[in-house]
C-alpha cells in the first residue's frame, strides 16, 4: 500500500512540474521586433553601411594588388607568368579597368586584360602618380585621372621588389570609382527616399545617382555656380571628414529645385580620401 501511495505522490509531483514547465514556456516574453529607424537616424545608418562597404572594397582591391606585387617579385614583370598574375588581378572585381606593370623608367612592360595590351611599350613617366610610384616606392592611390588607355579612373600602385630586395618596378591597377560605389549605394537606398554621392575633397564627383554628375568638378562647373549653397557644401566637406549640411539643388532626375540635407563620412586608402554623402530631400 505504501509503495503504491509513494508512486502516486511521485506521479502527481512530476505532473505538476510538467504543467509548470509548460506554463512557463507559454508565458515567456516574446522579444519585440526592433523599431525601424527614421529621419536622421536612418540616414546615418545608411551612410555607415555604405562607407563600411566601400572601405572594405578599397581594402580588397589593395590586397589584390599587394598579393600580385609579391607574386611578380618572383615571376618578373613581363612574360606569360606575369600575364597570368595580372589577368587574375584584373578579374578580381567588376570595377577594375586594367592592371599593368612598368619599370623604373615608367615604360609599360605588361598589361591585362587583352584590350589593355596596347599600353605595352608606352612611356607613362609623365603621369604624376607614375613619377611618385617609382620615386617613393610605397603603395599609393591616386585621385581620379584620365587614363592612358582611355576613360577616367583611380589608380592603386604598389612597388615590386625582386627576391634579392631590389626595386624592379611597379604594378598598377586602374578602376572606376563609379562602378565600385554604384552597386553598394543602389542596394542601400532601395526602398528609401535617400540617394548617395561620393566625391574627392577637392569637389570632383566620383559617384552620383545621376550619371550625368559623375566626373564634374564642383568648383569649375557653371551649373553649380547657380547654386551657391552647393559650393558652400563642397567647401564644408572638403575641410571636414564628417559633417552635416543643407542646400538647394535639382531633384534627382528632375529639373525641379528642392531643399536637401546631407550627412557625410570619409573612406581612404594610402592617404587619399573620398567623401561619401547620403542625401535626403526635405
Amino acid at each position: 500500500m505504501n509503495r503504491y501511495y509513494n508512486f502516486f505522490l511521485i506521479a502527481v509531483v512530476a505532473g505538476l512540474l510538467l504543467v509548470a514547465g509548460c506554463l512557463q514556456e507559454q508565458t515567456s516574453p516574446i522579444t519585440p521586433a526592433p523599431t525601424p529607424l527614421t529621419g536622421h537616424a536612418a540616414m546615418q545608418q545608411a551612410l555607415w553601411d555604405v562607407t563600411g562597404s566601400v572601405q572594405s572594397a578599397l581594402y580588397e582591391l589593395d590586397l589584390t594588388v599587394s598579393d600580385a606585387a609579391d607574386a611578380l617579385g618572383t615571376r618578373g614583370l613581363s612574360g606569360p607568368a606575369a600575364d597570368a598574375v595580372l589577368a587574375k588581378a584584373a578579374a578580381s572585381h567588376p570595377a577594375v579597368m586594367n592592371v599593368i606593370t612598368y619599370g623604373p623608367d615608367g615604360t609599360v612592360l605588361a598589361a591585362e586584360p587583352g584590350d589593355a595590351k596596347v599600353l605595352v611599350g608606352q612611356d607613362l613617366i609623365g603621369y604624376a602618380i607614375v613619377q611618385k610610384a617609382v620615386t617613393e616606392r610605397v603603395p599609393l592611390m591616386s585621385e581620379l585621372l584620365a587614363l592612358a588607355g582611355g576613360g577616367d579612373g583611380v589608380v592603386i600602385a604598389h612597388p615590386v621588389f625582386s627576391m634579392d630586395k631590389e626595386f624592379a618596378g611597379v604594378i598598377s591597377m586602374a578602376f572606376s570609382p563609379d562602378a565600385l560605389v554604384r552597386p553598394v549605394a543602389e542596394t542601400a537606398v532601395s526602398g528609401t527616399p535617400y540617394s548617395f554621392m561620393a566625391a574627392q575633397p577637392g569637389g570632383r564627383v566620383l559617384y552620383d545617382a545621376d550619371p550625368e554628375e559623375v566626373g564634374r568638378k564642383t568648383f569649375n562647373e557653371t551649373l553649380y555656380a547657380e547654386f551657391p549653397e552647393i559650393l558652400d557644401l563642397a567647401r564644408h566637406y572638403a575641410a571636414n571628414r564628417t559633417g552635416y549640411d543643407t542646400c538647394s539643388f535639382h531633384r534627382t532626375g528632375s529639373g525641379e529645385v528642392v531643399s536637401k540635407e546631407t550627412f557625410w563620412d570619409t573612406v581612404e586608402l594610402h592617404g587619399t580620401e573620398w567623401r561619401v554623402l547620403v542625401i535626403g530631400e526635405t
